[in-house]
């Protein structure tokens, strides 16, 4: 009960992780220098997620409903990924547990939006967010393109947590 997922969160799909390992070995196979990704699919997941045609935690609400947008991120993932084969059934059935889980017993999807402006406007509640990779690994100020895949400054307090800036109260930087 007391971990809450936003129903905004981009789903991770194998497809991802299989995208990730592919454009690795592609690198590899050019004879190009590889980016060295952790093939946990954060990239190809971030990509989806720009090109629209992602999957988010919310639509985990309403199964038949997100069975047909599941088939319908595959076929775009498989041609805007460039996977070409990916059997879908074996993730499918995880996903019905999540959806399980997530939904029916638990209720752990919220609308993160609005359970962070309750929290902001209480004043028995204290926000604390921790960030990682810092600046250098940061997708736009960082050592591109050996970067991650999102914002690691403290902005992402503001675009991932929907904190406005002027509630920042402290930051600490460790180096």
């Amino acid at each position: 009960g007391r971990l809450l997922i936003s129903d905004r969160a981009t789903l991770v799909s194998n497809i991802h992780r299989e995208a990730d390992k592919q454009a690795e070995l592609r690198l590899q196979a050019a004879g190009k220098e590889i980016i060295g990704t952790t093939l946990q699919g954060i990239g190809p997941s971030y990509a989806s997620k720009i090109l629209r045609f992602g999957l988010r935690v919310g639509d985990l609400h309403d199964w038949p409903t997100f069975v047909e947008k599941y088939h319908k991120f595959i076929a775009a993932a498989k041609f805007q990924l460039h996977v070409p084969e990916f059997d879908s059934a074996e993730e499918l059935d995880q996903l019905k547990i999540l959806h399980e889980r997530l939904t029916v017993q638990d209720s752990m999807i919220v609308d993160s939006v609005d359970m962070m402006h309750k929290a902001l406007n209480d004043p028995s509640k204290r926000i604390v967010a921790e960030g990682a990779n810092a600046v250098m690994l940061d997708v736009d100020y960082g050592t591109y393109p050996m970067v991650t895949s999102s914002n690691t400054t403290i902005g992402g307090v503001s675009t991932g947590l929907s904190v406005p800036p002027h509630h920042i109260e402290t930051t600490i930087g460790i180096m």
